[in-house]
């Protein structure tokens, strides 16, 4: 690879502006969280968009399938909950069951059950309303670390604020990093063994997260960045090249007390017990990769300029 331009680039810039709205939001989402629901007893026939309380069990291949079968659950009808909306209407009565048949798209990320047809056999246990706390100073107190509402909110602001400069930081470097890449320049192809081994390395560190949306890591890269697992594998070469090229141009390096305080930041706040535990969790050799790119970034963005966000 060879570098182009670096220095001195333009990049635009993110807003960190918090509004109203967007505290009023973490408000909603704080009464939700302790939103409850109470039983209607004095009707037993359902009516449109209520809440209702179920138990389903959903029947594959002539099983009952645990991992599609649950009990107790709140749900709303209108909302497109677990298949029912269809089934389960208005005229439906409290201890009724209702048979519901459907089929799992093909393209399921549970690959076990892509395709295949079932039938779920929901059970109406009662039928509710919600229940949405009032947000108060007395509720706040009681329900959170904070004395009153005006209090609470103001944390909010300061929360939110946090999560947006640190959503700043990382899209800056985004699109500075965007920028590098444009202007890089391939001189030659990539050893074929060493795209096999990136290839693998790939498979190692995606597997896991192939597996929970149970898919391949090949479908899984393909599906979630637009390319083949070779292509992202010769991108990720691309990359760790302009990245090794870079640290040098700049002569970022990782001095022993940048380690240290970072070993001592897992310890503080992340709960680990001492530097033993940190290194058996996580190689110095990758605290140090990290640390790396963090103050390559840092020395890239002293020589962006950043337009200030509308």
């Amino acid at each position: 690879m060879k570098l182009g331009q670096y220095e001195g680039l333009t990049i635009k810039g993110s807003s960190t502006k918090v509004t109203e709205q967007e505290i009023e939001d973490k408000i909603d989402e704080l009464a939700e969280e302790y939103t409850d629901y109470k039983e209607i007893t004095s009707r037993d026939t359902v009516q449109k968009e209520d809440y209702l309380n179920i138990d389903y069990a959903t029947t594959i291949d002539g099983k009952e399938n645990e991992d599609y079968s649950d009990s107790s659950i709140d749900i709303h009808l209108g909302e497109g909950n677990l298949n029912v909306d269809d089934d389960v209407d208005v005229g439906s009565k409290v201890g009724q069951e209702v048979e519901v048949e459907f089929t799992f798209p093909e393209s399921y990320e549970d690959t076990s059950v892509a395709g295949k047809k079932c039938q779920m056999t929901v059970t109406i246990n009662a039928i509710e309303k919600e229940v949405v706390p009032e947000i108060t100073d007395s509720f706040i107190k009681k329900n959170t670390d904070y004395s009153t509402l005006k209090e609470y909110k103001q944390q909010v602001r300061k929360d939110l604020i946090s999560d947006k400069k640190t959503e700043a930081q990382q899209n800056n470097e985004d699109a500075l990093w965007t920028k590098i890449m444009e202007n890089v320049t391939q001189i030659k192809e990539f050893p074929e063994d060493a795209v096999k081994q990136e290839v693998k390395n790939v498979k190692i560190e995606n597997k896991e997260m192939a597996e929970y949306f149970g898919m391949s890591v090949s479908d899984f890269i393909e599906q979630y960045n637009d390319m083949s697992i070779e292509e992202y594998a010769k991108d990720s070469l691309k990359r760790q090249c302009v990245q090794d090229l870079l640290v040098e141009a700049k002569n970022v390096t990782v001095t022993d007390e940048e380690l240290n305080k970072e070993i001592q930041y897992y310890i503080d706040e992340l709960g680990y017990k001492d530097k033993k535990d940190v290194l058996d969790t996580m190689p110095e050799k990758e605290i140090r990769s990290e640390l790396l790119y963090t103050n390559l970034m840092t020395a890239l963005l002293k020589d962006t300029k950043i337009q200030k966000a509308e």
